[in-house]
């Protein structure tokens, strides 16, 4: 039997699963704009958020903008799903297996799990990048708490999780 550990809670008033699911929904689907698609997909770290995010946020999710302190944390979300395209999010695939499975190396992994708040971003979408080279999608639920979880206590909870399922999904032998 599998032991998992619970993920951190960071939101309160909207499951964060949900939000990630619905994201990922709207961003599949054939009628998005593709100029605004195109948008989301050129953004990259250290960038103001295109007008697209503001748009997708308040007309097609029609919800609140997120808190200005984590307005760049859902723009690499955003990014991420647009970016990697249709499957990207997979709720059934914790992301430390992804990319286990995915063959992305013990070094990089150590390198992104221990990263400080100021590369967090950065190397979490050289992760996706990777991903998406390899056609692997994930749970984007993961990768969202990855860069909005700020309480050190529940990111090492995360981290662990993160390094418990790459482990439990490498091949035999390749430790």
């Amino acid at each position: 039997m599998t032991q998992t550990t619970p993920l951190p809670k960071i939101e309160a008033a909207e499951d964060l699963g949900h939000k990630i699911g619905k994201l990922a929904a709207i961003l599949e689907k054939p009628h998005f704009p593709g100029a605004d698609r195109a948008a989301l997909k050129r953004w990259a770290p250290g960038q103001s958020p295109p007008l697209a995010f503001y748009r997708l946020w308040l007309r097609h999710l029609n919800t609140d903008l997120p808190p200005a302190h984590q307005t760049h944390a859902w723009m690499a979300v955003v990014w991420g799903i647009a970016f990697m395209g249709t499957g990207a999010h997979r709720p059934d695939r914790p992301f430390g297996k992804a990319l286990a499975e995915a063959g992305y190396s013990e070094g990089r992994l150590e390198r992104l799990l221990a990263a400080p708040a100021d590369l967090r971003l950065d190397l979490l979408t050289s992760a996706v990048r990777f991903l998406a080279s390899k056609g692997e999608g994930f749970d984007w639920t993961e990768g969202a708490l990855f860069l909005l979880t700020e309480d050190a206590e529940k990111r090492e909870t995360l981290h662990r999780r993160l390094a418990a399922d790459f482990y439990r999904a490498l091949p035999k032998g390749k430790e």
